[in-house]
């Protein structure tokens, strides 16, 4: 079976770890300490999931508000998806976005707590930071301070007694294909690079054809946080469920598949320096501590 601290062959990335050496210290602090240290990264998983559900309702606004034909009507929802893709993108592969792994979404916090590289505080914090931001989205776009009109695809909490179990299956699909495609992208030689990109393109095509069907629901946070602001049946949380059954199934097809039990780490994009919160066996990252190692003997001699 190939080790994960092994796909690699960057050489840029030297040195790297030991096969199954996982950097532990910063994901197995306690509590308090991982509170104090890792707030930064809490902070953007907040800042950067509001500020894509923000830019996915005004797109969607735009979009829907079209009075033609389905042409248009098409068109727009086609230059919707391309937006809020790219501002994905660009959150993935920003400094930032490379610092909290740019998770967005507690359905992949999640699987990766399930595959072992996020330590059980830090899954707390992200889970309590990504619902924060939903929830302060949601507030201003149903406020009507930032849109005159709230898009009825972005806030409905149900898509309706006919369609509501094609919904939830292509929540389940859609969930488990991305998950899939984060998991062998980011863990193989010739692509790590471009996991943002390719993640980016899904959610593009997601929102451009499938949000009539699925009302962009693979992500958990905007769910509840839409749900939340509403008066629910029981039986209607159960839309909940698909995302987070289906980047779970994902794991286990992306283990099944290839035969291994472990990834590198839990970031879409990684950072070439600084630290990494996460349980990390990537490259980058032992070049990033062995540059600071190197960096702080130079200080210290002098």
């Amino acid at each position: 079976m190939p080790s994960p601290g092994r796909l690699f062959k960057d050489r840029r990335a030297l040195p790297r770890p030991e096969p199954g050496a996982a950097l532990t210290s910063e994901a197995d602090l306690p509590l308090a300490e991982a509170l104090r240290r890792h707030w930064p990264e809490y902070a953007i998983e907040a800042g950067f999931l509001m500020m894509f559900l923000l830019c996915a309702g005004i797109v969607s606004a735009w979009a829907q508000g079209a009075d033609g034909s389905a042409t248009e009507l098409a068109l727009r929802r086609l230059a919707a998806g391309v937006t809020t893709g790219l501002a994905l993108i660009a959150m993935v592969y920003s400094p930032w976005g490379r610092r909290s792994g740019t998770h967005l979404n507690p359905a992949i916090t999640l699987a990766y707590l399930r595959l072992g590289k996020v330590g059980r505080w830090d899954a707390l914090f992200y889970l309590l930071a990504q619902f924060t931001g939903a929830l302060a989205a949601i507030w201003l776009l149903r406020s009507g301070s930032l849109l005159p009109g709230v898009p009825r695809s972005l806030l409905a909490v149900s898509i309706g007694p006919s369609n509501e179990w094609t919904a939830y299956l292509t929540e389940f699909v859609l969930s488990g294909t991305a998950m899939l495609l984060i998991l062998f992208t980011s863990n193989h030689a010739s692509w790590f690079r471009w996991t943002g990109l390719l993640y980016g393109l899904l959610v593009m095509l997601v929102v451009a054809c499938a949000a009539p069907l699925a009302a962009f629901g693979m992500n958990v946070a905007r769910l509840l946080a839409v749900d939340l602001t509403a008066d629910l049946p029981a039986m209607q949380w159960f839309n909940l469920l698909p995302p987070l059954l289906g980047m779970l199934v994902g794991v286990e097809a992306y283990r099944l598949l290839t035969g291994r039990t472990q990834v590198l780490c839990a970031k879409l994009a990684h950072n070439t320096h600084g630290r990494c919160i996460f349980r990390c066996q990537h490259p980058y990252q032992t070049r990033a501590l062995a540059m600071e190692a190197i960096k702080r003997r130079a200080d210290h001699r002098d």
